[in-house]
């Protein structure tokens, strides 16, 4: 009877498995989920066998029932669906691993601001000066602006909570997603804050995404609530803009409208990326490394423009 049904598949209906297979059977996911996948896979009589590796857990299935284990497992997600939004949480320990590893090196590539040669003309031509992005076109301010810090206990401080929650986030998206997400807050932070401000404003440091990605991790704690009711979302919000009254309006050279748009920033692309991952499921490796090579690429030519300005 399986049998019957692949050989009589037409080809769009094999296309259609393809993206299926993916989604199912050929990526890695949490070990709860695999567990889940795999009760259905048995009530149905699919043999199966669940393997870990170091990034997750798979299913397996013989090539012969691979399309029937698809079906059943899209037939289950699709009864399934409903609030709150699920998606699958990256592991762990190798998501937490490489991000410090990338804070530490982020810390160390900013640090050269801080040199006697190289500042004053850093910060002439990358700070976040709102005159020469909204009248002069100097878009990639945006981004370099994210780079520079006025001392080291600035950057020491920004690395030191950035890192907890890049840790926090990656470990919900991926390390190149979790990166992405959070350098387009800033981007988009920084981008109101100089459309508010108008004129006669500059700033600079990596606050405004790194409250961006608070603003993420908030929006995606919202939409795993149990329903969606005012108090559900009001508490991690609530939690969210306290941590941002404690932790962003305090200093000398605080800008609090970079901090507060950043947040909101994130907020929105994180409600927008929750929305995303509840269709097409978190990024495979391939996808993710290629994301996250992405991310590494914008701040490096941003400051090859400016510095060919």
């Amino acid at each position: 009877m399986n049998e019957h049904n692949e050989s009589t598949a037409e080809p769009q209906d094999l296309f259609g498995h393809s993206a299926l297979l993916k989604r199912y059977l050929n990526r890695p996911v949490p070990k709860g989920q695999a567990e889940i996948w795999s009760l259905v896979l048995t009530s149905r009589n699919i043999p199966h066998k669940i393997i870990h590796s170091a990034y997750g857990y798979r299913i397996a299935v013989a090539p012969e029932y691979e399309n029937l284990a698809a079906d059943e497992l899209e037939k289950y997600e699709n009864e399934n669906e409903a609030w709150p939004l699920k998606f699958e949480v990256a592991p762990w320990y190798a998501n937490a691993q490489s991000t410090l590893w990338t804070v530490l090196i982020l810390t160390a590539i900013f640090s050269f601001s801080f040199s006697e040669n190289w500042r004053e003309q850093l910060i002439r031509i990358g700070s976040g000066d709102v005159d020469r992005i909204l009248h002069d076109g100097q878009w990639w301010r945006l981004v370099t602006a994210l780079t520079l810090h006025t001392d080291p206990p600035h950057l020491l401080g920004n690395m030191m909570m950035g890192g907890l929650l890049m840790v926090w986030l990656c470990s919900l998206l991926g390390t190149g997603l979790g990166w992405w997400i959070t350098l387009l807050s800033g981007i988009l932070g920084n981008l109101i804050n100089a459309l508010a401000h108008g004129g006669a404003h500059s700033a600079i440091g990596s606050s405004t995404a790194i409250f961006g990605a608070l603003g993420v991790i908030i929006a995606l704690q919202t939409l795993t609530a149990r329903r969606l009711s005012f108090k559900d979302c009001a508490v991690p919000l609530g939690a969210g803009l306290a941590l941002l009254g404690f932790l962003g309006t305090h200093g000398e050279h605080t800008d609090i409208g970079a901090h507060l748009f950043g947040f909101m920033s994130g907020l929105i692309l994180g409600l927008i990326a929750g929305q995303l991952l509840k269709i097409s499921g978190l990024p495979s490796l391939r996808s993710d490394y290629f994301i996250g090579v992405i991310t590494c690429l914008v701040p490096i030519m941003a400051w090859f423009i400016a510095l060919q300005y």
